[in-house]
């Protein structure tokens, strides 16, 4: 399995060599998408799928029903994630879903809604930084389990809250935190963009 991480701020000012060279589903989103850090995440991910995977048409790409992509010719599964300026695109042999979100403060609400109670505790233990921290890792592991069982959250909270079975890969970065499911345990290979 193989982790690519970018940042998009490296991406400014190619906007127009990188657009004529990407999926034109991506080249939409990008230039539909108004907030410009939105729109760099948008480019940073179609390029992304062009780099590694060859994907620069439209027709290389299918979805499920709940919209997750796949590629047609079915020779290798990815997800993508997105959050502030860093990009992710993991690529495996064995379906895989893949989270990547920058530190944020502990959402109460989502916690009792979400996680379990042995998660509460540990959560509610913890104070401040740690605590946000902590909710952070704990979301993207969430996220990423959503994500490869192809649903996001289009399951009611009951569903979400029940176990996934899978292998769960997770590292911080900086004040970001990044965690991949699969369901099949694999060797982790990260390159950094």
């Amino acid at each position: 399995m193989k982790l690519v991480v970018a940042d998009v701020q490296q991406f400014q000012g190619k906007e127009e060599q990188i657009l004529s060279q990407i999926a034109p589903c991506y080249a939409a989103k990008y230039k539909n998408t108004k907030i410009r850090r939105d729109a760099l995440q948008e480019l940073t991910a179609g390029y992304l799928l062009k780099r590694y995977l060859g994907v620069n048409k439209e027709e290389q790409l299918t979805y499920n029903a709940c919209h997750k992509p796949l590629l047609v010719s079915g020779r290798a599964y990815f997800n993508l994630s997105h959050s502030a300026d860093k990009v992710v695109l993991a690529i495996a042999g064995c379906d895989i879903g893949v989270d990547i979100e920058k530190i944020m403060d502990c959402h109460e609400a989502t916690v009792k809604k979400m996680f379990s109670e042995k998660q509460k505790e540990e959560l509610f233990e913890l104070e401040g930084n740690a605590k946000n921290e902590k909710f952070t890792e704990m979301w993207t592991v969430h996220e990423a389990k959503l994500k490869l069982k192809g649903t996001g959250f289009e399951d009611s909270w009951e569903k979400i809250r029940q176990q996934i079975e899978c292998s769960i890969y997770t590292i911080k970065m900086g004040d970001y935190y990044l965690s991949c499911a699969t369901k099949e345990a694999a060797v982790i290979e990260t390159e950094w963009l």
